[in-house]
């Protein structure tokens, strides 16, 4: 695989390519929230770091620096990852698997590489890489990622170069997920593609589940309801159905945003294309109609989400919130 092949990651995949074509430096830091593809990333630039001939695409594929690391058995490569169910990587494992073989000459490559998963590294892990990162010895590259750069020492950041990668576009996304599945409903494969937030790994994951479908359904329907909706089926059974789906209450908050964000769209420009179909757009712009919802309404019913967003973080009473969430966001619909 090339770099040209990994979805989306343009200025990342172009400062790795520039480096494979000159002098590479001792160290990169690839940054981004877990699933935006640091390691696949890091990965393919290990390749090209090992490849015999590299490219601005990364490595060349034939040669049998490329073939060994497509076969995961290359003799040069190490990788330090966080143990399943462990909190840290331990300060043991850095020095036995990384400190104690740096100083060995390469055996078939130019150079030997380390890939690190940082957000495993406590200080005291850090702290042990720390001399070897200040003096690499000339044949070694260390690769980290790690979700939040602010998690390590500044001295291990002033020793790398820093790797940002960002979210994906929602059709970058989709074209990745149609590509693994491509039975997948359109729809579906929309709705996963833009509640990931551009995070690849995080939308592919959430195909693995109907969650996000049911869920999708229950929210819609209040929202096409809410008009409808007496205070005692607002605090009874609406209530009930964030209760039995705390854990997933900020999840469920993102839809309601998002939906609300879509009525918004609708409001201005009808002829928009509706996430979930042309039969839910139907429905939502009866509603519209129906309740001579305005875009400013709209709006204060999006404050009304992120209030009860930040009570949540801060750990406010659950049914409180939940119950003022949903009398505001009713009282909101229909004071037009």
């Amino acid at each position: 695989m090339a770099f040209s092949e990994l979805t989306g990651q343009i200025d990342a995949k172009t400062r790795l390519g520039n480096s494979l074509l000159g002098e590479p430096g001792h160290a990169f830091l690839f940054v981004g929230p877990s699933g935006i593809g640091k390691k696949t990333l890091a990965r393919e630039f290990a390749k090209g770091l090992l490849c015999s001939h590299p490219t601005k695409d990364g490595g060349c594929g034939t040669c049998p620096n490329c073939i060994y690391m497509r076969e995961h058995t290359h003799p040069d490569y190490r990788e330090l990852l966080l143990p399943d169910g462990e909190k840290n990587i331990k300060v043991a494992d850095v020095r036995s698997r990384i400190l104690s073989d740096v100083g060995i000459l390469s055996q078939i490559a130019e150079r030997k590489v380390y890939l690190i998963d940082a957000d495993g590294l406590a200080e005291e892990g850090q702290n042990a890489l720390l001399k070897t990162l200040e003096e690499p010895p000339k044949h070694v590259v260390f690769l980290l990622t790690v979700s939040d750069d602010s998690k390590l020492l500044p001295t291990v950041l002033s020793r790398t170069v820093s790797i940002r990668m960002v979210p994906n576009t929602d059709e970058e996304v989709y074209s990745v997920l149609r590509k693994k599945d491509p039975d997948i409903l359109e729809e579906e494969a929309k709705l996963y593609s833009r509640f990931s937030r551009g995070i690849i790994g995080y939308a592919m994951s959430l195909m693995e589940t109907t969650w996000l479908v049911d869920a999708w359904e229950e929210v819609m329907d209040l929202v096409l309801t809410l008009s409808e909706k007496t205070r005692a089926d607002l605090l009874t059974d609406t209530y009930t159905f964030f209760e039995e789906e705390k854990e997933h209450f900020p999840d469920l908050l993102a839809l309601l945003d998002m939906i609300f964000d879509e009525m918004a769209i609708l409001i201005v420009a009808p002829q928009s294309p509706c996430l979930h179909g042309e039969g839910k757009k139907d429905k939502m712009m009866s509603v519209i109609k129906k309740n001579k919802l305005r875009v400013s309404q709209i709006e204060r019913c999006s404050k009304v989400i992120s209030t009860a967003a930040k009570a949540f973080r801060a750990n406010g009473n659950f049914e409180i919130l939940v119950c003022q969430m949903l009398l505001a966001l009713k009282k909101e619909y229909m004071n037009g």
